[in-house]
């Protein structure tokens, strides 16, 4: 357990660090199609093997430098792993970090990642010191943009041919989330 990052506890969720068992529920979360469609900033998991190297690399201390987290989402009613969601890219200097989440399609639409990613938000503001928070999306990608925006992010602007992805150029949306922002969401 990280004491950078500790588990975090929603009304339904408990956030937890990869362990080293998690390899077939990240190798089956991230083959799975609706997971993938958008996450084009890195390439598919082809193997159980590659998804072990993943998770050895968080686990073993190589992306957790203070610099990348990824928690896993449990659910409190049946212990299932939905979904993971993390701080990429945190600046200590410049107090900003970047996230990334995704869940599992058969509990969409159900308040999970709004309920993990409070939390998260949090933890980042409180804990970590964060003042900014980016988010880049895919255009496409409606229900993350609609998530962002019910947790008050705002687009910052269209990062053009910003992916290259199978072989073509993919546009992202740059959100943010400033500290006051999220200060003042939470007092309204």
């Amino acid at each position: 357990m990280s004491t950078v990052f500790p588990p975090l506890e929603t009304q339904r969720l408990y956030l937890r660090a990869l362990e080293k068992n998690d390899f077939e529920f990240f190798y089956h979360h991230f083959c799975a199609p609706q997971i993938n469609q958008y996450l084009l900033d890195e390439d598919a998991i082809k193997s159980l093997q590659h998804a072990q190297e993943i998770i050895n690399s968080y686990v073993d201390g190589q992306l957790t430098d203070k610099t990348y987290m990824r928690w896993v989402l449990v659910t409190k009613v049946d212990g299932q792993l939905i979904g993971t969601c993390g701080f990429h890219k945190w600046s200590h200097h410049h107090h900003r970090a970047e996230i990334g989440y995704d869940l599992n399609p058969r509990v969409w639409r159900q308040g999970y990642m709004l309920e993990a990613l409070s939390i998260m938000l949090e933890f980042g503001f409180e804990r970590m010191q964060l003042n900014r928070v980016e988010a880049l999306v895919h255009p496409k990608n409606i229900a993350s943009l609609r998530l962002l925006e019910k947790l008050n992010f705002h687009k910052e602007g269209l990062l053009r041919d910003y992916f290259y992805h199978n072989h073509q150029f993919h546009n992202h949306w740059l959100l943010s989330l400033l500290k006051t922002q999220w200060t003042n969401r939470q007092t309204q």
